[in-house]
């Protein structure tokens, strides 16, 4: 079984590592965020409609101001200006941003919103008394008007006065009657009639009659708080994913690896987590069994080649699963009629004990103390035969509803935990055991400890024929693949490749075929009995 081929948008420090993300890996991050994104999508929109109701209400009185789009000089000149039609929208928007000094507006809060045909001005006021709204726009329109007009006259004002200061002066000197002192006159005369157009340029042309309701507004602030929800839904869904260094599916793992997926392992059902007793055994028929024996072929094909007979099981961190993935490995090799001896080496957690009654048998750490041989510490397993198929040896009852295959299981425990179990594993001892098991049996696996917690299964792994590495979704981070690819490149031993411990249903297919197939054997075989 090999991973499917999805894509990811990550760099792991590996050279031909970098995948374009694809929008399956979009969804699937949607998906697996599902709840952070659903949270920010009711949440903000309540709160958003929550404040509304409890704001003030809030009236808006408009009036409106007539704008004048032509320069006064060119219009006593008789000279109609096109750059000031043509530019109305930036003369437009000079004079919205002239309501909006302090100057101008010091009482309300005041709105000022353009009519692109730059012929009106509206004037908006707030205000918690309709009232109050009404009469403050109106107010603001004509302050805007005197406002605009003291802007707009301010210097022929300036020129007027001083004309009329040099007049003065020209009386004062019996002139009257020169060229001068009359073309001083004209000249007051027409910055007398331009200031009167200037005055006109802003002129309140309706008055705030009535005053709507501004605020709150909850349908409104719901919608845009709903629109605010999913983006903010969204982008910490994608921040929490990208903080979040948990590996989430099997494709990543076997890039960070480099190894081939050899099966994916779900969870095992409910009933049989109360207990430790291996699925292989528990419930032979089920689909979880069917698994193991589809990771037992794929196994088999990737030692077509070259058939390793001891392998190491390890993981990068514990509770992984893989002294269970050990336990029915073993158990599947063995029904197929292979000879298996399967080795606690986990001197540290010893996990094998739990699933098999080990009858009070001495552990490999009592070979090293010369208080047991390697026939003592063998504890043959029992297992029931399918159909009374022995595979060429002759089974007996051990007095529990099971029937051996003499020698095709055996298990070794760990013993007595030793002080130094870093030093122990190296020793001549253990390297003996492994030597002399190899030839007696077909397979040999080891349960190791975690390889990146102790260096246990390093030192091991020089004196095995391959690895086999056990990985759990949701646990190993990927930093953490990251180091034990680096481990696992450094050792001399064959790599077969990876089992995806805790997949979920969606990551394999088929699970259930191979409690069909045997159901329906041993219906047919009970119907020929």
């Amino acid at each position: 079984m090999s991973g499917m081929g999805g894509t990811s948008a990550v760099s792991d420090g590996h050279a031909g590592s970098t995948r374009a993300t694809t929008l399956r890996d979009y969804l699937r991050v949607a998906r697996r965020r599902k709840w952070i994104i659903a949270q920010a999508v009711v949440l903000v929109p309540l709160v958003a409609v929550a404040l509304s109701l409890h704001q003030r209400t809030m009236y808006r009185g408009s009036a409106e101001v007539l704008l004048a789009t032509q320069n006064v000089a060119n219009q006593l000149n008789g000279i109609n200006d096109p750059t000031l039609t043509l530019d109305a929208g930036r003369l437009a928007q000079t004079q919205a941003d002239l309501a909006r000094v302090p100057a101008v507006a010091q009482l309300a809060l005041v709105n000022a919103r353009l009519d692109r045909s730059v012929k009106r001005f509206e004037l908006s006021a707030e205000d918690h008394d309709p009232a109050v709204a009404r009469r403050l726009a109106t107010a603001y329109a004509r302050a805007f008007s005197h406002y605009r007009a003291q802007l707009d006259t301010a210097p022929y004002v300036s020129a007027k006065r001083r004309a009329n200061a040099q007049l003065a002066e020209m009386a004062a000197a019996l002139a009257r009657t020169s060229d001068a002192y009359h073309a001083l006159t004209r000249k007051r005369d027409e910055l007398d009639q331009i200031i009167a157009l200037l005055s006109r340029d802003a002129v309140p042309v309706k008055s705030a009659d009535t005053a709507t309701k501004g605020q709150p507004r909850p349908v409104r602030n719901g919608i845009l708080g709903l629109v605010l929800g999913i983006v903010l839904g969204v982008a910490l869904a994608f921040l929490r994913e990208a903080l979040d260094t948990r590996v989430r599916s099997a494709e990543e793992i076997e890039e960070r690896l480099g190894l081939p997926l050899l099966a994916r392992i779900p969870e095992p059902p409910r009933r049989l987590r109360k207990h430790d007793k291996p699925v292989m055994l528990a419930d032979p028929n089920g689909s979880q069994a069917e698994i193991f024996r589809l990771f037992r072929t794929n196994l088999e094909f990737v030692r077509l080649s070259h058939e390793p007979r001891t392998i190491l099981v390890t993981s990068a961190l514990e509770r992984e699963g893989k002294s269970t993935t050990s336990v029915n490995l073993a158990i599947a090799l063995a029904r197929a009629g292979q000879r298996v001896a399967l080795v606690d080496l986990d001197l540290r957690r010893p996990a094998l004990d739990r699933f098999f009654d080990l009858g009070g048998r001495p552990g490999l750490t009592q070979i090293a103390l010369g208080q047991a041989e390697l026939a003592d510490v063998l504890a043959p397993m029992a297992f029931a035969a399918r159909s009374g198929n022995t595979n060429g040896a002759g089974p007996r009852e051990n007095g529990n509803g099971y029937r051996i295959r003499d020698d095709e299981l055996v298990v070794i425990g760990a013993g007595p935990i030793p002080p130094n179990p870093g030093e122990f594993v190296g020793t001549a001892t253990v390297a003996r055991v492994l030597e002399e098991l190899g030839k007696k049996f077909d397979t040999v696996l080891l349960d190791t400890p975690p390889a990146l917690q102790v260096g246990d299964a390093m030192t091991l792994s020089r004196r095995v024929d391959a690895i086999l590495v056990v990985c759990r979704m949701n646990i190993v981070r990927r930093p953490m693949l990251n180091e034990l690819r680096r481990l696992l490149d450094a050792s001399p031993a064959e790599k077969l490749g990876f089992v995806l411990a805790g997949a979920e249903s969606e990551d394999g297919y088929g699970y259930g075929q191979g409690a069909y197939y045997y159901e329906h054997s041993e219906r047919r075989e009970r119907e020929r009995v």
